[in-house]
């Protein structure tokens, strides 16, 4: 067990490297190491043709569901036609409905291999035929969480994705019909972006300008003036790829009161070498291995 002191360890994707990222049950198994030193969790959006935000890393399918479709090409219905391991891809309104309405059902049910298999030859049928693919119960299950898994995390990073395909007034019009009045309004959520265009953007709008935000950053050169950008743009945090964080970055971020998370981090030296240096957060694929 590693003392992590006053450094706070989140799941990256949920935890990626344990249960499948980007989940449900990605976030109830992250809820499930709260009491044992978990801090929250980090997770990904990104804009579908027609405005819907789905909870999803990669621009396209073929990782995940093995179709070369993009995101941001495909409507949601078009994207929900497709499992993940036997996991409906997830839009961040699904994930508030998730919280507002589930406090006396059960916590996120395990699909068996049975069940999963079941569901991906019946939507394949049905491909085929032509025919709509309805979530199954076992698919509908997956849309349960506790109301308290997220509300008592201390930190969530809410990555946006875009691209050089971005329609702006259209990702800035989803994120404020899923962030504001809504449950995901009382998360101890960061937004957090590689891209200085959005993160203008959010800070110019009166009603997303509230949420804290996060300057993401992954080349040395961006670095050297990445603490001026963040604060230009309003951040309150910086995120730093680790392998370019030393002790003198990590410290000249704090002089200017911008604490720093470092990603992904899985090696257990280089964690409690980022520990030592006093990194305000760090994000991991392997929790459960580090708590």
């Amino acid at each position: 067990m590693i003392n992590f002191k006053n450094t706070r360890l989140v799941g990256h994707r949920g935890a990626r490297s344990e249960v499948l990222e980007n989940t449900l049950s990605g976030f109830e198994h992250a809820h499930r190491l709260q009491p044992r030193g978990l801090a929250g969790i980090e997770f990904d959006v990104q804009l579908t043709s027609d405005g819907h935000l789905v909870i999803f890393h990669d621009e396209t399918l073929q990782r995940l569901c093995g179709l070369p479709s993009r995101i941001d090409q495909l409507n949601l219905i078009e994207i929900q036609r497709h499992l993940q391991s036997g996991h409906q891809i997830i839009t961040l309104d699904k994930l508030s409905q998730a919280l507002s309405t589930s406090a006396d059902r059960p916590s996120v049910l395990k699909s068996s291999a049975s069940q999963v298999l079941s569901t991906a030859q019946r939507r394949a049928q049905n491909n085929l035929l032509g025919l709509p693919n309805k979530p199954s119960l076992t698919e509908t299950t997956d849309l349960k969480l506790p109301t308290h898994a997220l509300t008592e995390f201390t930190h969530i990073e809410l990555e946006i994705k875009t691209h050089n395909r971005t329609d702006y007034p259209k990702l800035i019009k989803a994120l404020k019909r899923y962030l504001i009045d809504s449950p995901l309004a009382g998360l101890p959520i960061v937004l957090t972006s590689f891209d200085v265009q959005l993160l203008a953007q959010l800070q110019r709008d009166r009603l997303l300008t509230h949420i804290p935000r996060g300057l993401l950053t992954r080349t040395p050169e961006l670095l050297v003036t990445a603490p001026n950008t963040a604060l230009q743009l309003g951040c309150t945090q910086i995120g730093i790829y680790y392998p370019l964080l030393s002790q003198s970055v990590i410290e000249h971020c704090h002089r200017y009161n911008l604490p720093v998370s470092a990603w992904t981090v899985n090696d257990i030296e280089v964690i409690k070498q980022l520990i030592t240096w006093q990194v305000d957060v760090i994000i991991t694929d392997i929790p459960s291995q580090l708590l």
